[in-house]
């Protein structure tokens, strides 16, 4: 079995890569076959993301705690969106143009590898480079699946004889429900791996109201104490002498061995299933001709801030990273490691990934049904309420049921923010790969953000700044929502299935 398996998958990667330079037909292709690999395509992208962020998500919940010393953690994580912004710019069309979206995503999944790897040895010298890789390779990665998804959603509303909208919102609730679930696999294996042996366990915690005492005992003879805070009044630099016993080589090492084989399977599954796609000019144009035209999309993704409403969605994308980074980062290092210790962060983002999971694909359907503004003030409700409840609550050892309620209640935020601003980019912009190039860029950008100032302020302010982003978020998109409204009534009756067959042309190709 194992020695016919390797030819086998050669002789697969053999037939798959000329695939870059080709596409099936589905203007002659038959209904049901299309609609089979329409769903095919979608399940093959949501198991490989759920197995690569698995992986990444798992170890990146880790940096702000397993790789504190010297800020190596939150430095590497800093530099992954600061690459991201960079190449959010440059390189997704380009890429695309030239590779087409299935290999695109792979070339993309090589930097992720790379990263998790890299935590082998978490040194700078290691960690900052592959930081880059992820960088450059994640705004490619993710800017290839939200045009793919995007134009599969609108070949399956086609197919239902439904909006473009509601095909593309469908979709992507369905692959980010795949998707967040990453959070409870990736949390689960840290938990697991991570748990404390009598060996390991060698200190005491105590709580003494507002302020949290730990003692930690190396030997019988060395004795060391510190005060500090933990939740809203958390400061790294007063936390960062005195932290919870490390994790000993042998279990980062089976954690990052572990993280590497799924990152290795999401890559292989992506090479053998997914089919390739590419826009309609691209596969029809020159190697020369596709990179004229990549070059024009660089600049285009700029130009695309000529659009009043990708101004007004810019607050909402900062958001995105600015929340994540939140309950990746500070949540759990000021809330989790701080109050009860590094074992507790993958139990407790568990709660976080079920419930955000759940989230994104309830509100993949209920959007079509109430409508988008909705689920998003029901998602700005739930993070003003946990905000201000973090700002006032102070954490306690005993208390570990309340971080599994704020921790799952903001996954229920987040699937709503996750799909719903995908969602939106994906159906008020034809030019969609410009769109999600902006979209990857600033929410890079929040991310960029908020791991600087992490390590630096105290958690309240991070609270005080996540109200203010939220709040301005909320007034422009309710201005997009009313200009979007006014825009549908002065179209006349003929005009949306001309815009819908626009919008295919621009974004559809066939399978």
């Amino acid at each position: 079995m194992t020695d016919t398996g390797v030819p086998a998958i050669a002789e697969h990667l053999e037939d798959a890569i000329p695939d870059i330079t080709k596409e099936i037909d589905t203007e002659t292709a038959p209904v049901v076959v299309k609609k089979w690999r329409i769903w095919k395509n979608l399940f093959v992208i949501c198991i490989a993301w759920t197995l690569q962020f698995t992986a990444f998500n798992g170890i990146s919940n880790l940096q702000s705690s397993l790789n504190a010393k010297g800020n190596v953690g939150m430095n590497s994580m800093a530099i992954i969106y600061a690459f991201l912004i960079f190449s959010s710019a440059l390189l997704p069309n380009l890429m695309m143009s030239i590779f087409g979206m299935k290999w695109t995503i792979v070339i993309g999944q090589f930097g992720y590898l790379a990263f998790i790897a890299a935590n082998l040895k978490p040194i700078p010298a290691l960690m900052y480079p592959a930081s880059v890789l992820v960088g450059l390779g994640g705004a490619v990665l993710w800017t290839s699946e939200g045009a793919y998804v995007t134009q599969i959603g609108i070949l399956h509303a086609e197919s239902k004889g439904k909006k473009p909208e509601t095909g593309v919102t469908q979709f992507f609730g369905i692959f980010f429900a795949c998707f967040q679930t990453s959070q409870i696999w990736g949390n689960l294996i840290s938990y697991l791996v991570l748990q404390p042996t009598a060996k390991s366990k060698v200190h005491n915690e105590i709580s003494t109201g507002p302020v949290v005492q730990r003692i930690f005992i190396k030997n019988v003879t060395n004795i060391t104490r510190k005060d500090y805070q933990c939740g809203a009044g958390f400061n790294e630099k007063d936390f960062h002498s005195d932290r919870s016993a490390p994790v000993s080589k042998n279990l980062a090492f089976t954690l990052c061995y572990i993280y590497i084989g799924l990152a290795i399977a999401s890559i292989i599954i992506i090479a053998l299933l997914l089919d390739q796609r590419r826009s309609k000019t691209d596969s029809k144009s020159s190697i020369k001709a596709q990179l004229k035209n990549s070059l024009h999309h660089v600049a285009s993704t700029f130009k695309h801030l000529r659009h009043l409403n990708q101004i007004l969605l810019i607050p909402f994308t900062l958001w995105s990273g600015l929340e994540q980074t939140y309950i990746g980062a500070q949540f759990t290092k000021g809330f989790i490691t701080c109050a009860v210790g590094i074992r507790y962060v993958g139990l407790v983002m568990i709660v976080y990934g079920v419930c955000n999971a759940l989230s994104s694909f309830s509100f993949g359907h209920i959007a079509k049904h109430i409508g988008r503004i909705y689920c998003l003030m029901f998602a700005a409700l739930i993070d003003y309420a946990l905000i201000i409840t973090m700002l006032l609550w102070v954490p306690r050892e005993n208390q570990l049921w309340v971080l599994f309620i704020l921790a799952g209640l903001w996954g229920v935020a987040d699937g709503c923010w996750q799909t719903q601003i995908a969602a939106t980019y994906g159906t008020i912009f034809t030019d969609n790969e410009s769109a999600f190039s902006n979209f990857r860029l600033w929410e890079s950008l929040g991310y960029v953000i908020a791991y600087v100032y992490t390590p630096r302020i105290r958690i309240r302010y991070a609270h005080i700044i996540l109200l203010c982003v939220l709040t301005l978020s909320m007034i422009c998109y309710t201005i997009i929502e009313i200009r979007e409204r006014r825009k549908k009534k002065k179209v006349p009756e003929e005009e949306p299935s001309k815009s819908k067959d626009d919008i295919e042309a621009t974004t559809a190709t066939a399978l």
